[in-house]
């Protein structure tokens, strides 16, 4: 069975650092509190406890306060116990940053002389624990998408390596159907791991590194969000399409030939009033690796009055270039 508990506050007991005499779900309850400078909320930290066999429990506790960051607890006999071992194994994980903390509740925030508001400690982002590289992934794919991400956006998939008693490991795919164009179908493997949290931390990791290295989705991430335009007025070269701000695409961007020799290609998609055709040879051009070798063909640049291609077909084009990458104009 699966259950979910929230740890309420709880006052100090004693000790130096508020602890004697507390359990591991209490000493992990005051440990957000003063983290976070505020109270938990019901939400905030959740325990999901499974049933193995006849006497064996395991649970997971999840830090919603913490960018929801996971951790299991050792197979135990009962399930108040699977918790305070979940609990025990994210004290561990947090060690360095309790030790860093004063002792004792948080205290009131008072404004010293003069009015100005009391300065907070940033625990540096290398040091934090909460900061993952799926936390970092999930950050990033938001500021991409420029808004907060909805679920199913982030698909991670874990499997099991080996078989019997004593499986090899864990291995773990992440897929960002949130990102654009081509990037919501790319699959990012992970490595082997003895669990699955350290597996979806492996494939993470791969798929951070790739967005990253990829200076179209840097440059996206580094653009302000402009506001909307308001109802009766049109916004010119932009505009708002499935919760993307995109700058305007298509057959209209400025576009400088590259190749005045006839190409052939394959028509891979068609799409409406576009599509995208891949070339019979390679095509040395530094835009030619944008979009895993695809070349965008639009309708305005088909002859005799054709509106569609089909999939398949052969195709004879020029090559231009725009902002966007590779275009074709059938020739």
């Amino acid at each position: 069975y699966t259950r979910a508990i929230c740890c309420l506050a709880m006052e100090e007991n004693g000790g130096a650092d508020g602890t004697d005499g507390m359990d591991a779900k209490t000493q992990l309850n005051q440990f957000c509190q003063r983290y976070c400078l505020r109270p938990v909320t019901r939400k905030d930290i959740l325990y999901s406890t499974t049933k193995f066999g006849n006497k064996q429990y395991q649970s997971i506790v999840r830090l919603n306060c913490m960018e929801g960051q996971e951790y299991a607890g050792e197979l135990s006999e009962t399930p108040k116990e699977a918790e305070k071992s979940a609990a025990q194994q994210a004290l561990k994980a947090f060690a360095g940053v309790i030790s860093s903390l004063p002792a004792g509740k948080p205290a009131k925030k008072k404004k010293p002389e003069g009015g100005d508001d009391v300065a907070k400690v940033k625990i540096p982002d290398a040091e934090n624990p909460a900061l993952t590289d799926k936390v970092r992934l999930n950050a990033l794919c938001m500021r991409i998408a420029k808004r907060p991400l909805e679920k199913g956006e982030t698909l991670y998939d874990t499997q099991q390596i080996g078989v019997g008693k004593n499986p090899t490991g864990y291995q773990s795919t992440v897929r960002l159907p949130c990102l654009p164009e081509d990037w919501s179908t790319k699959l990012f493997v992970g490595e082997v791991f003895q669990n699955k949290q350290a597996a979806e931390q492996s494939a993470a990791s791969k798929a951070l590194k790739a967005v990253e290295a990829d200076t179209d989705l840097c440059a996206l991430a580094d653009e302000k969000v402009p506001k909307k335009p308001t109802e009766g007025k049109k916004s010119k070269g932009k505009g708002w399409k499935n919760g993307w701000w995109l700058s305007k695409g298509g057959p209209d961007l400025p576009r400088e030939v590259v190749s005045e020799a006839t190409l052939s290609a394959t028509v891979l998609e068609w799409k409406g009033s576009f599509g995208w055709v891949k070339l019979s040879q390679p095509f040395e051009h530094p835009a030619a690796s944008r979009r895993e070798g695809k070349v965008y063909l639009h309708k305005q640049d088909l002859k005799d009055g054709k509106e569609l291609l089909a999939e398949g077909e052969m195709v004879f084009v020029h090559l231009y270039t725009d902002s966007h990458g590779l275009g074709a104009a059938e020739a």
